[in-house]
């Protein structure tokens, strides 16, 4: 195999010819699979082909023709003249007929993976194209794909190398937030969560907005978990998803607007944002790790731990756990790339409007501030740290002056969420109008649902392990969170995600809901991000094939919580 590659390396024109003719031969076998079955009797036009096929047939036919006149002056006689003219011109335009074809590869396969089933199509002037285009678009992938890489297996030079680095970069980032994006997509409509309106407050309310309302002036089909206010529904939880929703409820309406899709576009944005966390922790040597270990984490990010169906699920309480760990990422990236303290505050201040609680980030946000700051070889000193405080704490502080002007807005209290009125289950309500929305006496049953409770075992049965609505121990859950349980660096940076994890787990050990309603502790997705980087600093270059079994475990344990829990 070794000598007969080195022999079409030598032999380009050969090399290319032999690619040609194989896209041929498989252009004419799927051309011949989408022109066999004629369309329907009242739509054909000819060779009973109906107008759309009929374009898209001569079209794909043009393109073959091309291919294999391009085949035959390759193979003939004058093929090394025809190379050495290709080489000519790929010496001094190789980047941009590479990052065309790339492009061109990148564009047609996004497009198949819109329009291949189960996806529903999200793109109304593609919807005819459906049934039609996927045999052209995968041929016309394969050759872009296949000519890109043969391109630069011929004609790369050392010169190209930066250029060929930033683009598989390019390509891997696409890549995860693509794979994220679609794996939810589909998996959502294998279990049946499909079209799930139930629930979907956040766009009734961005509507609302639009139109000068906080409440829903026409309340939906179910109220549960709205508050009741002087004959008024409200959705009582922090409004900034709301927010970010009002350009596209004005773009597409409230009625064609699906949660489920936009809660699943901003869950492939947290897997782009992890790695790209982890990959700064990589450059700036905080963590040893290499990119396929960065990979591995990633993946049980989103797909071993309650994130996966959080993610999908697009109900009104979970897209803001979905865009807090969007929030939250971007702070961590943006105190990576040391942003300005006046933006940092910013991200937290919209993970505040989200979720109240992604104010107990900061620390890990401000101690990841102070290594850079001491690496560097600046100053650390108390005049620093105040100014950098300062300027943090003016956004953060004009987003909680913003919620408790919401709430007067709303119930005349500037302390009153809704959540002691809402409408909600009974033993959520009857807690927080006895004890209290926060309170130590919920720290037994909080404690108990994080790190015990665990699923009952019913063999025979089609959920022969059933877990708990209430909750589930998240070891039990994501047992990679076991290597958690190390010794750490002394690293200003630890120290901060550690002080981030205690400060959120020091307030949800005494809220009045445990999360209830659930697979595993969804309220993990807070510290999510700290935890990962943490769990990160346990190993060298190469992750040890015990933790990868162990990921490999929590995504399978994941997949069955979230079928069990959207078919409960």
């Amino acid at each position: 195999m070794r000598e007969w590659a080195k022999s079409l390396r030598e032999n380009r024109a050969r090399a290319i010819a032999a690619f040609l003719w194989a896209a041929a031969f498989c252009g004419c076998a799927l051309l011949a699979a989408f022109v066999t079955p004629p369309s329907e009797s009242e739509s054909q036009v000819l060779f009973g082909l109906s107008r759309m096929r009929l374009v898209i047939a001569g079209l794909f036919l043009f393109l073959l023709l091309l291919n294999v006149l391009a085949a035959i002056l390759f193979s003939g006689k004058r093929g090394d003249e025809f190379e050495s003219g290709l080489a000519l011109w790929m010496s001094t335009r190789f980047t941009r007929t590479y990052a065309f074809l790339f492009t061109l590869a990148f564009l047609t396969g996004t497009v198949l993976l819109f329009i291949v089933p189960p996806l529903p199509m999200a793109w109304s002037v593609l919807k005819p194209l459906r049934p039609h285009l996927p045999d052209f678009l995968a041929w016309f992938f394969l050759w872009n794909a296949c000519l890109a890489a043969l391109l630069r297996w011929l004609y790369a030079g050392q010169a190209h190398g930066e250029f060929l680095r930033k683009l598989d970069r390019a390509l891997l980032l696409a890549g995860i937030f693509l794979s994220a994006f679609f794996f939810y997509e589909h998996f959502a409509r294998e279990i049946g969560w499909f079209n799930r309106r139930k629930y979907s407050y956040w766009h009734l309310l961005a509507a609302e907005f639009i139109e000068g309302r906080l409440y829903l002036h026409i309340p939906p089909p179910n109220t549960h978990d709205l508050t009741l206010y002087e004959g008024r529904w409200y959705v009582p939880l922090p409004p900034v998803p709301a927010v970010v929703m009002m350009p596209l409820v004005r773009i597409f309406g409230v009625e064609n607007f699906n949660s489920m899709d936009f809660s699943i576009f901003f869950s492939a944005a947290n897997a782009l944002l992890v790695f790209l966390v982890i990959e700064q922790f990589i450059r700036r040597g905080w963590l040893k790790i290499s990119i396929p270990g960065a990979l591995w984490l990633v993946l049980l990010f989103m797909f071993g731990t309650p994130h996966l169906w959080v993610g999908i699920n697009g109900r009104v309480w979970f897209i803001s756990q979905v865009l807090t760990v969007t929030f939250l990422a971007l702070a961590v990236l943006g105190a990576l790339h040391s942003q300005s303290p006046w933006l940092l505050g910013l991200w937290i201040g919209l993970a505040v409007g989200t979720r109240p609680n992604g104010l107990m980030t900061l620390p890990f946000v401000f101690a990841i501030t102070v290594q850079i700051w001491a690496e560097n070889g600046d100053r650390v000193s108390l005049k620093r740290i105040f100014a950098w405080a300062l300027r943090s704490a003016v956004p953060i502080g004009a987003a909680i002056l913003g919620l408790l002007y919401y709430n007067y807005a709303r119930f005349e209290d500037f302390l009153d969420f809704g959540y002691v009125s809402i409408h909600g289950h009974p033993d959520i309500v009857h807690n927080a109008q006895t004890y209290g929305l926060f309170s130590t006496h919920y720290i037994p049953e909080n404690l108990k649902v994080m790190f015990l409770y665990a699923p009952e075992f019913r063999p025979g049965e089609r959920w022969f392990l059933l877990p708990s609505t209430l909750g589930m121990s998240v070891f039990l859950v994501t047992p990679a969170l076991l290597y958690l349980f190390r010794r750490y660096e002394n690293k200003t940076w630890v120290w901060g995600a550690w002080a981030a994890v205690i400060l959120n787990f020091a307030l949800l050990v005494m809220y009045h809901n445990t999360g209830r309603d659930q697979f595993g502790y969804r309220y993990i997705l807070d510290v999510l991000l700290p935890l990962t980087l943490l769990l990160a600093s346990a190993f060298g270059k190469k992750s040890p094939w015990h933790f990868i079994l162990l990921v490999i475990a929590s995504i399978a344990i994941n997949m069955y919580g979230a079928d069990w829990f959207f078919s409960t």
